[in-house]
């Protein structure tokens, strides 16, 4: 029970409730004039048909992902709802409340010309007139299959909980799997570039609010968000992002685009922190920095080798050239090892 308040007495659960009518009603035999060879229902779905224009409706669809969007900005997806921090509940009800009017603005706008756009329809398609109009539906009937809600509350578990502990184990590896979902706006930021145009960053740093907000949830998610901000405090400001420091981006960039290797990562360098051994380039990576055994932890504990190992199968150890003086940025921070001008830097960054 402790494993489950801890994470569930600092969240608030966001529930959205958002219903968006099809425009689409079931096709009928009839409508496509099959004749009596009819295939039985349980052998044949004949799908459905558009009564109304799709375009107008799209406005509610990209209104519940904005919704989508503002929860997930800060929290991750729970019990079907979301769970943000309490710290960020108020911020988040605020946004939701500023979606609904808008939903609320952009559906009388639709049933007001609701009947316009269904005539307007059914005259770019005449040849289907009938069928249209035997499945058209009153605009009040309409306004009830259109709504924008959402319902903010508290959690705490019964005496009872059922299967909630496996819920909340498991919230750490939903969170880096949105987090993947997220860096995939980094594509094409590094690949066949010489450096990062700080556009860019806005991506990485709202992943490092992301991870930063929901730390508490599970401890593989911190040793992540400090290698993040040990690459910022690095990153020069007077001059373009090149050289060895977009290397590390590039590195940072492939970490956060695979759920599986963040979770590796942040349970290594958990590990690495616990043992207290020291996470830099002195360290002896072949000592026993990590732990015989780490519990509990939703993903097995690999060793610093075990990833720098990866990094060097998608790297390689062959030499770039670096544009810029790195002796020119801030000391190097005690994780890193030292610029030898080759993507090493680039493995070395994460340990």
């Amino acid at each position: 029970m402790h494993t489950i308040t801890h994470v569930t007495d600092r969240f608030t659960l966001v529930m959205l409730n958002v219903a968006i009518w099809s425009g689409r009603k079931k096709l009928r035999a009839e409508d496509l004039k099959l004749g009596t060879e009819v295939p039985p229902e349980e052998l044949v779905s004949l799908g459905s048909k558009r009564v109304c224009d799709p375009e107008p409706l799209r406005i509610f669809h990209s209104i519940k992902k904005g919704a989508e969007r503002t929860c997930l900005q800060v929290g991750t997806r729970f019990l079907g709802g979301f769970a943000v921090p309490h710290a960020q509940a108020e911020s988040i009800a605020e946004s939701l409340a500023a979606l609904k009017v808008e939903f609320d603005a952009e559906t009388r706008s639709f049933l007001a010309g609701y009947d316009r756009a269904l005539e307007e329809w059914i005259s770019n398609l005449p040849a289907w007139e009938e069928p249209i109009r035997r499945a058209i539906e009153p605009a009040e009937v309409v306004g009830t299959r259109l709504r924008f809600g959402y319902q903010i509350v508290r959690i705490a578990p019964a005496e009872q909980p059922g299967t909630l502990e496996e819920e909340v184990q498991g919230l750490g590896d939903g969170i880096f799997a949105e987090v993947e979902q997220m860096a995939r706006e980094l594509e094409g930021s590094f690949e066949g570039k010489e450096k990062l145009h700080r556009r860019a960053l806005g991506t990485f740093r709202r992943i490092r609010e992301k991870l930063a907000c929901l730390s508490f949830v599970d401890r593989r998610i911190q040793p992540v968000v400090d290698t993040l901000d040990q690459w910022f405090a690095r990153l020069p400001t007077d001059r373009p992002i090149e050289g060895p420091i977009f290397n590390e981006g590039m590195g940072l960039a492939l970490l956060l685009s695979d759920a599986e290797r963040m979770a590796r990562h942040g349970a290594g360098q958990w590990a690495v922190q616990q043992d207290g051994v020291p996470n830099d380039s002195d360290s002896d990576m072949e000592s026993d920095a990590t732990p015989t055994e780490v519990t509990p932890l939703p993903l097995a504990v690999q060793s610093a080798m075990d990833f720098e190992a990866e990094m060097d199968a998608l790297f390689g150890d062959g030499p770039v050239e670096a544009d810029i003086d790195v002796q020119d940025d801030p000391p190097q921070p005690a994780f890193a090892r030292p610029v030898e001008e080759t993507v090493a830097d680039v493995e070395g960054f994460f340990f």
